[in-house]
């Protein structure tokens, strides 16, 4: 396989430890904590099939804790994993809480298309045995493979500050709102043929492999995952990729013909920067002369692979272009030349070809 063979074409998108839980409850005209104006940072490469966006966000998990003056060394925990629900345009939760007042608050909510991360997938906790800043929340052992592809947002809301609730103003705290982003990568594969038009190009069996499929994100930290020396992934774990459709569905097969340039389904991976080649992608080919793909009008048929080293960046969207080529595809090609030298002209005898003219 030529190292030419993937050419980048690159899109911006865009736990233990708390001591104790007070919720205070002061009748119904207390200043309660609430979530609104929740807002999505949109892909800077457009929306893709499987993103969460504003449109279909109807869940997040929240959690949060405060600390009082002169106590910051001493977190109080307030939502652990809660559920915030959109209910007719408004976001609401189980069991109203309450702002302390002359409390400082840090907010964390994250999205995977409405399934909470309980062990299954990944577990997520708040690192309350941190100091100031560094408490935050942590995602712990996310899994992103072939068995579990969901988009993945995070936001927070740190140090807000709860003003005391007056007469004037019974409800002097605002709403906490979010600002959520994308900390997954997206990928996919656009397949383009240099195959005389009266060929077809069937690609099918397309899978991706040998990619990092298991991490833990921290805010201040981002992505941490096994490191390259203990890296050990099961061929079982390749990706397959299906194509994309009109009409949104997957097809394992796509038939390449003139103009055309079938795209895969976009998948999610982690962000990593790999330093060496590990990521694999492969496919099988099959080149029929026609438009009817029957035994006799198969030309070849080879499987394919190539290996990488990609630079997958968080909230990024990557498409690959594969080129499928009579080289790529290991045949030879049919090359006219002319030779170097040409025979001179012959001089022939004039005396059988004398030409006599007389006048009439």
């Amino acid at each position: 396989m030529k190292k030419g063979l993937f050419s980048l074409a690159l899109g911006a998108l865009a736990f233990v430890g708390c001591t104790s839980e007070e919720v205070v409850n002061e009748g119904a005209h207390s200043n309660a904590i609430g979530f609104e104006g929740t807002i999505m940072k949109q892909s800077r490469a457009g929306a893709i099939t499987g993103d969460l966006t504003l449109a279909n966000l109807d869940k997040f998990m929240v959690y949060g804790f405060y600390t009082r003056k002169n106590q910051e060394a001493n977190p109080i925990q307030v939502f652990s994993g809660d559920a915030v629900l959109k209910s007719s345009g408004t976001w609401g939760y189980s069991g109203t809480r309450y702002w302390v007042p002359e409390a400082t608050y840090s907010f964390f909510a994250y999205s995977c298309a409405d399934i909470a991360l309980d062990n299954n997938y990944g577990s997520v906790g708040l690192d309350l045995n941190a100091t100031g800043g560094d408490r935050q929340l942590i995602i712990s052992n996310f899994r992103c493979d072939r068995f579990h592809q969901h988009d993945l947002i995070y936001a927070q809301q740190k140090g807000l500050y709860a003003e005391p609730k007056t007469d004037a103003n019974p409800r002097p705290n605002a709403d906490v709102s979010f600002t959520f982003e994308h900390i997954l990568t997206k990928i996919d594969a656009v397949f383009t043929s240099e195959f005389d038009s009266d060929y077809d190009v069937v690609i099918k069996d397309v899978k991706i492999s040998n990619f990092r499929n298991v991490g833990s994100y921290a805010k201040t930290k981002g992505w941490g995952v096994t490191p390259d020396r203990d890296f050990k992934l099961e061929s079982s774990i390749a990706m397959q990729m299906e194509f994309d459709t009109a009409d949104g569905a997957g097809v394992a097969n796509a038939d390449q013909k003139a103009g055309e340039k079938p795209k895969t389904r976009s998948y999610y991976v982690l962000p990593y920067s790999y330093e060496r080649t590990d990521v694999q992608l492969s496919f099988t080919i099959e080149l029929y002369k026609g438009t009817v793909h029957t035994p006799e009008n198969l030309v070849l048929s080879r499987n394919m692979e190539g290996h990488w080293a990609p630079k997958w960046e968080l909230g990024y969207y990557y498409t690959y272009n594969v080129n499928l080529t009579g080289t790529v595809a290991n045949l030879q090609p049919i090359v006219f030349e002319v030779a170097s030298s040409m025979n001179n002209w012959t001089t022939g005898s004039s005396t059988a070809t004398d030409i006599t003219f007389s006048a009439n």
